[in-house]
């Protein structure tokens, strides 16, 4: 008898399979598997520009692509303005530098209106909120909305100081089912 069988006699059932996710392994310029349970909080989701695949990276070992764009007109410049004043507590960037980034963007005019969604979230749930911790974890709560699908949100949402149950609200506000 082997241990899987000893294991399912003693407990009746097979243990659980790890769901295992695409990792971007920087240092190494390739993509591995690596289980969900791994994933660090403030992990991201993106697509590989050789080869189009959606995988898990670390923000910090990702690099800013070339400008793509010319500067924006503007009723655009009104709109990164308003992002960067919800942001701003957290994300202390000059309007120039959040203008910078979109330019980058590929799809500039999408990336805008999902950070525009972002703040009215955020601004909703911290208008009236005084505490700093917890205006942050609603912070983290949004970004990684932006960055994950709603499947994968919990695989690096890790709050602080928000309950499940608070963290969820703002999940599933952003997502339109809160």
């Amino acid at each position: 008898m082997g241990l899987g069988d000893w294991l399912r006699k003693l407990f009746g059932r097979r243990p659980a399979r790890q769901e295992m996710v695409p990792f971007l392994d920087a240092e190494n310029g390739r993509v591995v598997r690596i289980p969900a349970a791994e994933l660090r909080p403030g992990a991201v989701r993106v697509r590989l520009l050789n080869t189009g695949e959606v995988v898990w990276a670390l923000p910090e070992q990702l690099q800013m692509g070339e400008i793509k764009h010319p500067e924006f007109d503007e009723q655009t410049r009104d709109c990164i303005r308003q992002i960067q004043a919800a942001f701003a507590e957290h994300r202390p960037l000059s309007f120039e530098e959040w203008e910078d980034g979109f330019r980058r963007d590929t799809t500039p005019a999408r990336e805008i209106a999902i950070w525009l969604h972002a703040a009215e979230v955020y601004t909703a749930f911290v208008e009236s909120e005084p505490s700093v911790e917890r205006r942050r974890d609603i912070y983290r709560c949004v970004v990684t909305c932006m960055t994950t699908g709603p499947d994968e949100v919990w695989y690096v949402l890790r709050p602080q100081v928000l309950s499940r149950e608070e963290a969820e609200q703002v999940v599933g506000r952003f997502f339109g089912s809160g």
